[in-house]
Formats: structure tokens, sequence, C-alpha cells
């Protein structure tokens, strides 16, 4: 299974809508096994989405995303946990184990004010 998160330096980029950096990480067995950068250009969704069906991301972990993007993400396949901030590989560590991400869940959204916080992780 490989997860997508958007990244800015070693943290999750803010607002989806500005990132322009994806890490992808392969997962098996509950274990990372590969990580790669890619680039993508802000506001090209078309392009992002072709890039993550590429790299058979299963998952993605991003900052604040509007419902629009959201559901067409879902509607292919993706599971999506949005509103999430801090350090990318803590992130990505918790969501491997299964963990709940609440306690990374961006200010004002906690407590299921916004959507798709506090999901847990699943991993193949």
């Amino acid at each position: 299974m490989n997860v997508a998160i958007t990244i800015w330096e070693n943290r999750i980029s803010p607002v989806f809508d500005s990132a322009e950096t994806l890490l992808i990480a392969e997962i098996r067995e509950a274990r990372i096994v590969g990580r790669k950068i890619r680039l993508f250009q802000a506001g090209m969704f078309d392009r992002f989405l072709h890039m993550l069906h590429e790299h058979e991301v299963r998952a993605f972990i991003c900052g604040a995303l509007c419902a629009g993007p959201a559901r067409l993400l879902e509607t292919q396949g993706i599971q999506v946990i949005s509103f999430i901030a801090g350090d990318a590989e803590q992130v990505l560590e918790r969501y491997i184990r299964g963990d709940d991400l609440t306690e990374f869940a961006m200010p004002g959204c906690r407590w299921g004010r916004c959507r798709r916080v506090g999901t847990k992780g699943q991993v193949d």
C-alpha cells in the first residue's frame, strides 16, 4: 500500500491548495520500505490525481482540504485524512500503526468539527 502526504520541509503542508511537494511512502507489513518525493503544481488537480494513480496511492494525508477535491479523491478509492498538522514522519508512523490521529488535528478541528479527523490508519 502506498500513502501520500503533502509536505513542507519536514511537516505536513498546512493547505493543500498551496502544497507543491508530496511524500509517497510504500508500506509493506506495517513497515516503510520505500520513500519518494514528487513535486506537483498547485491548482492542477487532474495532474495531481493522475500522479496518485500512477504511484498506486491508497491513502492521502494532508492539511486543510476543500470538500470537492476530498470527494473526488474518495470516489477514486483513495482514503482521505485531512486537516492534519505536525511532523510528517510522526504522523506516518502513527498511521502505519493504526493509531488515532486526532492529536494531530489542526487547531480548531478537534472533536469532530472538521472533516475526516480522527481517522485510524489501516494498512494492508
